[in-house]
């Protein structure tokens, strides 16, 4: 049952039910719970707290948040909502907050984002998402290895500091995608640099839409966390926060870097098509005296030199060929080319 739990493509029967994954956590280790008469059974013991990581895409999910008298009425809409950008709050003694995470699929590129929704209090741990996430397996499995837990706000904490990590993790690849790019460019090989420069740069946007903090709130909370924090779990929610802060710095310089490369491609290519078109001035100008001595030499009129001449034709080629390289150094000499 571990091992099914591990894979997101297996559909579990309490994922029907809108519970990913559910655990009793006592003494710092936690305990599987399946379906939610389980559920409700850990909450009624005093020992321990409770951890629900839930599908919001089911409604059997979203009614019990709706209905969930542990959770402030405040904020189980806010529980259930779709906005998407970072944030941090205290509301009432609990915690609440949105995050960016990386969506958890059999592929492991980092480029689809996913968000965790979390809130926390003294006795409960919920996180809700609409699509799998990868840093909720990553604890999961930590859990499962009998990784320890000091409390909901270790948990919380230790939540921030993965999606801190999974987050950078997708920061980095942006960024060896980025040299990879850097590299083609160099090279010359700007056809397929551009493509995935544009790729890049759209996740780059995307992430960083979603990864905006309101920094001045979250350190509000950290400066000020709930009552059920210890002085070492808000040492631990400071650490993570400022490691999410530093994520979001590296993924602006990023985007500077990307919009720099940007810039340099489209100036690469300004120049190649202003070489293109100086080639083809640099050949209109040396044909345009040949094309005026055919034209002149093509008229049907009485009159035109070397009609009766058996070597006009050659003398008119001679001419020609003179005219054009006298065109061509005369832009030479002009330093045209």
């Amino acid at each position: 049952m571990v091992e099914l739990a591990r894979n997101p493509l297996v559909e579990l029967p309490e994922r029907r039910d809108g519970i990913v994954f559910a655990f009793h956590i006592v003494d710092g280790l936690g305990r599987r719970l399946v379906g939610w008469d389980a559920v409700d059974h850990a909450m009624a013991d005093e020992a321990g707290f409770v951890w629900l990581h839930l599908d919001l895409s089911v409604r059997r999910a979203r009614e019990w948040i709706a209905l969930a008298p542990t959770i402030p009425e405040d904020l189980r809409h806010e529980l259930g909502a779709s906005d998407v950008r970072t944030r941090l709050e205290q509301y009432q003694g609990t915690i609440f907050g949105v995050f960016t995470d990386m969506l958890y699929d059999i592929d492991p590129d980092l480029t689809e984002i996913s968000t965790v929704r979390i809130f926390g209090s003294g006795r409960l741990v919920v996180s809700a998402r609409r699509h799998p996430s990868r840093t909720m397996d990553k604890l999961r499995r930590a859990l499962y290895d009998g990784h320890r837990l000091r409390g909901p706000a270790d948990l919380i904490a230790t939540m921030l500091a993965n999606l801190a990590e999974t987050v950078e993790m997708a920061v980095v690849e942006l960024i060896v995608s980025l040299d990879e790019i850097e590299d083609r460019l160099l090279e010359g090989r700007r056809s397929s640099a551009r493509e995935d420069l544009g790729a890049v740069r759209r996740f780059a946007v995307r992430l960083h839409r979603h990864l905006a903090l309101k920094r001045r709130a979250v350190f509000q909370v950290c400066a000020r966390p709930p009552v059920f924090f210890s002085e070492e779990d808000g040492v631990d929610l400071r650490e993570a926060i400022e490691q999410l802060g530093a994520v979001v710095d590296d993924l602006v310089s990023a985007q500077e870097r990307a919009k720099l490369l940007y810039e340099e491609m489209a100036a690469q290519q300004a120049e190649l098509a202003n070489r293109n078109l100086l080639i083809l001035s640099v050949l209109t100008a040396v044909f345009l005296p040949m094309t005026l001595v055919t034209g002149i030499f093509g008229m049907n009129v009485a009159g035109l030199p070397g009609l009766v001449n058996v070597h006009a034709f050659w003398w008119t080629m001679l001419g020609m060929a003179v005219v054009g390289l006298a065109a061509f150094f005369g832009l030479r000499r002009l330093n045209i080319f």
